[in-house]
């Protein structure tokens, strides 16, 4: 058992945070008496004197192993704020002992959150020169350089397009569709799996009503819809007659042949036939997921994909002989009982069929999967994600792919990162504007999450419900909270 003794503050969520980034599997407390001089334990102090301040020291027993110090005349953020000042000067200071104690130097630093390129984003938006930037990457966040060198990359190819693109006024569309052939060991989604038609076209009413009433609230406040993504689930086991249906309704309001992406997760070989690639081809998506995860045989079925790598092969060839011009392909690193070797063929497969998008997630430990923690010292898996992350870069590279979004999970192997890499002009609109929150999000279906954009760099988020009963019954009630959210910008 890890305690925290807390002084002057109460951060206990992002205390927690920092040291899953160290172990995953140790337990911990929270603590706001004096420090007892029992076990292991961080003692933890923000001093808000003259000078703001944050110590943090680390103990067995009695013995003091580590302590660290900082000052806010020491720290410059992206967007000054007290707040921000005081939690990121303690979170510094607890890193700073951990990474001491478990002899680790994570390449995100300090960093536990989700969106690390709307660092760089918010800072040009305060007029921040790179050289500012990049003290903040490096000194504050202590983010390592070919991690600062990716950052500045990603954000190369994401302000073109928001330079040219992002429009307040715009809005994108997911809708998701919670339905799996199987479950794979390694999923936390909501997913319900070998539901009758019954069932599905039972949730697919629901669906249809939320979406065509939000369709109709954006039209109301004159949003204009920019790209549909369509996730799962496995958004391919529907029918072509589920397929249509749910294209019918958004037909009502918009010509699907002008909207600029619409993306459709075929993810699944198994699911995938001739007849549904031509309706979605007929529906305008002009841009599919075939996911593979990885192209052995063994780790697919073994995690419960039940297909194999060449079924991936004759998908994505039926794909193109269709006419789908932006096809995606997924990988997953730290698979149970993948090394390089297995990640390097698989990425040498992929990248040989030349796909328009890769996508690389690094396996995050979710407590929704089936999947449990492996019994690994941390430092192997740091080090095992970060050479398969530098094969894939290798061969990307080699075959012209670009990093262009990024973003982190919780309890990530190797703390490492989700990258989406693309071919020069092929990115995935959504993906950026989601992930940097640049516009509006409005999400249905079960368990879907709607981003509305209130003001600069401010959002409300709403979270459908994740069962299906009541997802049903309370429809009207997610309805009227998106109603009730106002832009103001």
């Amino acid at each position: 058992m890890f305690k925290f003794y807390f002084s002057g503050h109460d951060y206990e969520y992002e205390a927690g945070n920092a040291l899953r980034v160290f172990d995953l599997n140790t337990d911990y407390e929270i603590m706001y008496s004096s420090f007892e001089g029992r076990g292991l334990s961080l003692v933890s102090k923000l001093d808000e004197g003259e000078i703001i301040s944050a110590k943090a020291q680390l103990y067995d027993d009695n013995e003091l192993l580590y302590q660290s110090y900082f000052k806010a005349d020491d720290i410059i953020l992206e967007k000054y704020g007290l707040k921000k000042l005081k939690k990121t000067l303690v979170i510094k200071t607890i890193h700073n002992v951990l990474k001491s104690y478990y002899k680790v130097e994570p390449e995100y630093g300090i960093l536990t959150g989700v969106r690390v390129v709307k660092i760089l984003l918010t800072a040009k938006r305060q007029n921040k020169s790179d050289e500012e930037i990049n003290y903040i990457l490096r000194n504050t966040y202590e983010i390592k350089e070919e991690k600062i060198k990716l950052l500045w990359n990603i954000l190369k190819i994401e302000e073109k397009y928001i330079d040219e693109n992002i429009n307040n006024k715009n809005y994108n569309l997911y809708i998701g569709i919670p339905f799996c052939p199987s479950k794979c060991s390694y999923c936390s989604f909501t997913s319900f799996v070998n539901c009758p038609d019954k069932k599905i076209n039972s949730y697919l009413d629901t669906l249809i009503y939320e979406i065509e009433k939000t369709i109709e609230h954006a039209k109301k406040n004159e949003l204009s819809l920019n790209t549909i993504y369509i996730g799962g689930g496995t958004p391919s086991i529907l029918n072509e007659n589920q397929i249509d249906k749910i294209f019918d309704v958004i037909k009502n309001y918009y010509d699907l042949s002008k909207i600029k992406e619409i993306t459709f997760e075929a993810g699944r070989p198994d699911t995938i036939n001739k007849e549904k690639l031509i309706c979605l081809k007929s529906n305008y998506v002009n841009r599919i997921s075939i996911n593979p995860q990885t192209m052995n045989d063994n780790t697919l079925l073994s995690v419960g994909r039940k297909h194999l790598s060449c079924d991936i092969v004759e998908k994505y060839l039926l794909a193109r002989e269709i006419g789908f011009q932006t096809i995606n392909m997924d990988v997953i690193l730290g698979l149970p009982g993948e090394d390089e070797a297995d990640v390097k063929n698989t990425i040498e497969i992929l990248a040989g069929l030349n796909p328009e998008n890769i996508t690389v997630h690094s396996l995050a430990y979710k407590k929704h999967s089936e999947l449990t923690r492996e019994s690994v010292k941390l430092q192997k898996d740091y080090d095992l994600i970060k050479k398969m992350h530098d094969i894939i870069q290798e061969v990307c590279a080699k075959k012209r792919y670009k990093p262009y979004y990024m973003y982190r999970q919780k309890n990530i192997k190797g703390n490492s990162e989700n990258i989406g890499y693309t071919r020069d002009g092929r990115e995935c609109i959504y993906n950026m504007v989601m992930i940097e929150e640049l516009e509006t999000i409005l999400g249905c279906g079960l368990g879907a999450s709607s981003k509305i954009i209130t003001g600069e760099n401010k959002h409300e988020t709403i979270r459908n419900f994740k069962s299906l009963e009541e997802y049903s019954n309370r429809i009207d009630e997610i309805i009227n909270k998106k109603k009730s959210i106002r832009r103001n910008i």
